[in-house]
């Protein structure tokens, strides 16, 4: 009897969930943007009484207070758009494009429209310079507008990068975003809401063939009385039609009330998801949550019933330089081309545009690999079987010779292979020149094949 007994702990020990998560530190926040990493520092900023509030954080666990607000004088434009402005910054949300950290961030007066979205910019969050670079989107106070509040940004797996925003009132807009300038690209979609509906905080991330619009119902800044809960709804096209709503985070459970503000940081192969919520074991308090996300028959669902940040086996979303073992250069786009067909090279590492590549998870481990400078994929030039192929740059089209695999031959090395060849990225005769050609051929891990991949 004594085996089947120990079995059965076994197995029960198996089947018991994880523990919780449970931050620590400075752990205050309402409005969180997407938790974004420069260097070896996690930072979340989120809505401010005087100004935009951040924390940092070296592992997603412990959090710090900022040292200082991003502005230390407002910008000016803000007085003349919002008259009586008291100094609240709300649900500020960052992303890095075009060699600088992108900061958006929401002016308004409780319960109206007239508002605007502002975006600043800094090359660097660990050392900050902000640049403010003035309105983006804004609205003028009539009830039927897209309320110009709660900005969120989404890059999607051809590199471009989307704004989504809004509130009561018009309802949730999508628009693209000139990388460039981090502007408006093009006209804003209205893809939700309307007629002073009870949604808001909208939110945008893909996985495969589906984008996913995480929005907030209900009422917030209630503390423990707030109805805030979390639908997501889905569609085939970022600019929708959305449908198929579904409360992911209920208004309670637990201790955690009213979340709100979902943001989405795709680490390490994983998702975690920022939010806040409202503590009732500590007076209803607004605090951070990081939940972990999968997918399953085609819906997210979240949990915080895991253990660690430890990762899921994979490349975490972000700008690269992709470094060859063998030579110590870097891929770059030939002559810094910008046209399809380009072809791609090794070159020194100058920290140019073109050498850096943004590198996309679609889920299922499959990557698109984005050139900075031009913003177009690697390709398997001809879609070829052929071993010696070129690779080059072009139009992203979603085939399967412009996705690709990572996998590990050696700690802290990379074989990058193609979906359709199944070969990898190959520094042809592993030179050591600069403009040597960048090929696939059959993988062998050797060192003409391995690669780093270092954060921009």
């Amino acid at each position: 009897m004594l085996k089947p007994l120990i079995a059965a702990l076994a197995l029960a020990m198996c089947a018991a969930p994880a523990s919780a998560i449970e931050l620590a530190g400075v752990k205050n926040a309402h409005d969180p943007g997407t938790v974004t990493k420069d260097g070896d520092t996690y930072f979340n900023f989120t809505t401010g009484k005087t100004g935009i509030w951040h924390s940092t954080s070296k592992d997603l666990l412990t959090w710090s207070a900022q040292s200082k607000p991003v502005f230390a004088t407002y910008p000016g434009w803000i007085a003349n758009k919002i008259p009586g402005f008291s100094g609240d910054m709300w649900a500020p949300d960052v992303i890095h494009m075009n060699g600088y950290y992108y900061l958006y961030y929401s002016v308004s007066s409780w319960g109206s429209t007239t508002s605007a979205i502002g975006v600043a910019r800094s090359a660097s969050l660990k050392n900050p310079a902000w640049t403010d670079l003035g309105i983006v989107v804004e609205s003028f106070g009539s009830p039927a507008e897209i309320n110009a509040i709660d900005p969120a940004l989404f890059r999607d797996h051809d590199g471009k990068v989307y704004m989504s925003y809004g509130s009561f009132f018009g309802g949730i807009g999508v628009a693209q975003i000139n990388q460039a300038n981090g502007k408006l690209a093009g006209s804003v979609t209205k893809v939700l809401g309307g007629g002073h509906q009870d949604i808001e905080a909208p939110y945008i991330t893909r996985n495969g063939e589906y984008y996913y619009l995480f929005v907030n119902r209900g009422a917030c800044c209630r503390l423990a009385d707030s109805t805030y809960y979390v639908e997501v709804l889905r569609a085939t096209s970022v600019t929708g039609p959305y449908s198929g709503a579904r409360t992911i985070l209920p208004n309670t459970d637990g201790k955690y009330r009213g979340p709100g503000h979902v943001g989405v940081l795709k680490q390490d192969g994983c998702n975690y998801v920022s939010t806040h919520y409202y503590d009732l074991s500590d007076k209803g308090n607004a605090k951070l949550d990081i939940l972990k996300m999968s997918y399953s028959g085609g819906w997210p669902s979240m949990t915080r019933n895991f253990s660690s940040f430890a990762g899921c086996g994979g490349i975490s979303d972000g700008a690269y330089a992709i470094k060859s073992r063998a030579s110590g250069k870097v891929l770059t786009v030939a002559g810094a081309a910008t046209a399809n067909g380009a072809l791609v090279q090794q070159a020194a590492d100058s920290g140019a545009k073109h050498q850096s590549w943004y590198v996309i998870g679609q889920g299922d481990g499959v990557y698109s690999i984005i050139n900075a400078g031009s913003l177009r994929s690697l390709d398997n030039y001809g879609n070829s079987t052929t071993a010696g192929t070129p690779i080059a740059q072009w139009d992203y089209w979603a085939g399967s010779g412009q996705k690709w695999r990572f996998a590990s031959p050696a700690a802290g090395f990379y074989t990058v292979s193609n979906q359709l060849s199944g070969m990898a990225l190959d520094l042809k005769g592993g030179s050591a020149q600069d403009n040597a050609a960048i090929i696939q051929n059959g993988l062998n891990n050797a060192v003409n094949q391995q690669w780093t991949l270092q954060r921009r």
